[in-house]
């Protein structure tokens, strides 16, 4: 049963893991409304799509933040009780080190649970939720993309369009613009047309029995060709990679498998919730602010530790990726180097503090023998 003391812990790093992840979804989300804003002012993206693809990425976000939130809140939360001198008083009443782990840890093994829930059952049905949606949300983009009567630059300015009427997909009356390499114009109409898009993404206006003028401006040596069929890209996107289709994949079936990118993706799915539990082991130690320390020192050197974590799991799964290393050793190596981390701050704590009190009883014994 948890004492007082450490239902009051836990519900102070709980709720500054919840005011973290709010804060840093906040943060992450508005970058990815910027970039879909963008897309669909762009025709690359159905404008009422935006709201549930940025629904759908909060849920894969909360699995990815959730690890530096759970960090930032011990860190926060601890620093402040060791600044304000209460860890001294709460270790004065026999509330140790020992004690103060059993409170993170009641944190940290339900919040682990939660996360690998959230990364082995949802997280692949939201992800093929999310591709569905934005390959639903590009061919309603096709049509909306262009306005009859108005004039439309695509591909960063390199195509101006119109569009003399719509009849359902089918374009009429075309006119295009283009900017040659060689500083040329060249204009390109149609009678009538249509978008497709390729196998690789790309997206493209197709003119049937039109006419295509070349030359420079200011001279009078255009060539004329006439066309039946003439494609003119018009998509700045680059094309979807394909690898980021194995997220989709059930936990069951990467299980089973022998691929290398299956491999990586299984190892990513389990790398949350094994980082919130060796977090749980050193985070409280570095914790361990000086009454006269800095407020955010410490809250600094963890995150740039979080970083060099981060990215030793983003090599971790290139490797994987590339078939460089195995599953055996998969992503562990970095998980066993921050668990030895934890373990050699915890080691110095315990010899450090030993030496304290053995320093503290000399000087106890001098003082009772003078």
């Amino acid at each position: 049963m948890p004492s007082i003391i450490d239902r009051y812990l836990i519900r102070e790093i709980g709720l500054t893991v919840l005011a973290t992840v709010l804060v840093l979804l906040a943060i992450v989300l508005s970058h990815r409304l910027a970039s879909y804003l963008s897309k669909a002012a762009s025709g690359l993206l159905a404008r009422d799509a935006i709201f549930l693809l940025l629904g759908l990425q909060a849920v894969y976000f909360l699995v990815v933040l959730t690890p530096l939130a759970f960090l930032l809140s011990i860190m926060l939360t601890l620093g402040r009780l060791y600044r304000d001198h209460e860890m001294i008083v709460l270790a004065a009443c026999g509330y140790g080190p020992l004690s103060l782990y059993r409170a993170v840890f009641l944190l940290a093994a339900p919040l682990s649970l939660l996360t690998a829930g959230l990364s082995f059952l949802l997280i692949p049905a939201i992800m093929e939720l999310q591709f569905d949606v934005l390959a639903k949300a590009r061919k309603e983009a096709e049509v909306s993309m262009f306005a009859p009567g108005t004039f439309r630059e695509v591909l960063n300015g390199r195509h101006v369009v119109y569009i003399g009427a719509l009849d359902e997909r089918e374009l009429r009356h075309v006119f295009i613009q283009s900017r040659e390499p060689d500083g040329s114009l060249s204009i390109t109409t149609g009678a009538q047309g249509r978008q497709e898009t390729s196998e690789e993404g790309i997206r493209n206006i197709v003119l049937d029995r039109g006419y295509r003028y070349r030359g420079a401006p200011g001279q009078g040596n255009y060539d004329m060709l006439r066309f039946e069929r003439a494609t003119v890209r018009v998509d700045t996107a680059p094309p979807p990679q394909a690898w980021l289709h194995r997220e989709t994949l059930p936990t069951r079936q990467l299980l089973n498998s022998s691929d290398p990118g299956h491999i990586a993706e299984l190892q990513m799915r389990i790398n949350s919730p094994i980082q919130i539990l060796v977090i749980a082991l050193w985070a409280p130690l570095l914790a361990r602010a000086q009454p006269r320390e800095g407020r955010y020192g410490r809250v600094v050197a963890a995150v740039l530790i979080y970083a060099v974590n981060f990215n030793l799991v983003g090599v971790g799964e290139s490797w994987l990726s590339h078939g460089v290393v195995g599953a055996a050793l998969g992503l562990w190596w970095v998980h066993g180097l921050f668990l030895l981390f934890g373990l050699g701050l915890l080691l110095h704590d315990y010899f450090n503090g030993r030496s304290i009190r053995l320093i503290f009883r000399r000087a106890t014994a001098r003082t009772c023998a003078a």
